[in-house]
């Protein structure tokens, strides 16, 4: 079985993925998770995972902040879902 944990990360990656996307220069980090609920398994058996990522806000300015809610979809059933996913992006310091 795939831990929860996984699919946290993969959709904390996917919001800082789309800030750098969407123009933002930097390193995305995991900021914060507000709700997480786990409702199913994604098992050897599971044919398809699905992550969506709804972007809520996203702020540019000193700090460039994402904020999301998600899901996970195994072979089409939701099996877990994340609320108020924070994830802010880092300059490199020279």
């Amino acid at each position: 079985m795939m831990p929860g944990s996984l699919g946290l990360d993969a959709m904390w990656q996917m919001i800082g993925y789309w800030l750098g996307w969407s123009g933002s220069p930097g390193k995305g980090r995991a900021i914060g998770v507000g709700e997480v609920d786990a409702t199913g398994f994604v098992t050897p058996e599971t044919r398809c995972v699905r992550y969506e990522v709804a972007m809520r806000m996203v702020r540019r300015g000193k700090l460039v902040l994402g904020i999301a809610d998600g899901r996970v979809l195994a072979d089409g059933t939701c099996v877990f879902t994340a609320k108020d996913m924070r994830v802010g992006l880092t300059k490199a310091v020279e």
